[in-house]
């Protein structure tokens, strides 16, 4: 058969395909997770910054007495802000970007405020929190654009995508099949008209697709 004709789908670009979309659908959890924590957080400190149980403390919300805290939730509350700005009212880049490294910097200034006996419940969450800041900013340095901009900018073209193919193939040929429906059967021949094979070989064992392109 003529190597120059291909005939089957590269496996290899489907899976790099997924593993993009997976590495953004990870990205937008750790920057809308590491921006809920600090908003959460932030109200608390805001709202009730004498309230200081063991359970919050696991959580990564108290533990800090300072006469300071309510300044500090009302800035976790601002970083918060700061990493939605992008997605929700189309704010540039820099703004998340910004949020980000103070993130980082503020979580581990406060982490290391914290006496020994505060240290140890909690530590997970501020942590996490901290590695999230530092990852989110780096894919942002990376990728020149927001996480979460871009994630949802992924997610809005592949339904935007999937509507025109669905206008074209009903405005096209109304008899065509549909996206869903059973493709009729057919029977082709291989480039050297040797081979004959038809579609119903494969039903049930293997996908099928067909690359048209131009080879003149």
């Amino acid at each position: 058969m003529d190597t120059g004709y291909e005939t089957i789908v590269d496996t290899q670009n489907l899976i790099w395909t997924l593993g993009v979309y997976l590495l953004h659908g990870g990205l937008i959890f750790v920057q809308a997770s590491l921006a809920s924590f600090l908003l959460a957080t932030g109200a608390h400190n805001l709202a009730f910054p004498n309230f200081d149980r063991g359970w919050l403390r696991s959580l990564g919300s108290a533990g800090i007495a300072t006469p300071h805290t309510r300044a500090f939730g009302a800035l976790r509350i601002l970083l918060g802000a700061g990493l939605f700005a992008p997605v929700l009212i189309g704010a540039p880049m820099g703004v998340s970007l910004l949020a980000c490294a103070a993130s980082v910097a503020f979580l581990f200034s406060l982490e290391r405020r914290l006496s020994p006996e505060n240290r140890v419940r909690g530590r997970f969450a501020r942590r996490t929190a901290i590695g999230f800041a530092g990852l989110a900013a780096l894919f942002m340095l990376w990728e020149r654009e927001d996480n979460l901009s871009l994630g949802a900018e992924l997610v809005l073209r592949g339904n935007e995508w999937r509507a025109e193919e669905l206008a074209w193939q009903r405005g096209g040929d109304p008899k065509s099949p549909k996206v869903g429906e059973l493709a009729p059967d057919f029977e082709l021949q291989d480039p050297e008209g040797n081979v004959s094979v038809r579609l119903s070989d494969f039903r049930g064992k293997r996908p099928v697709a067909l690359v048209f392109g131009s080879y003149t």
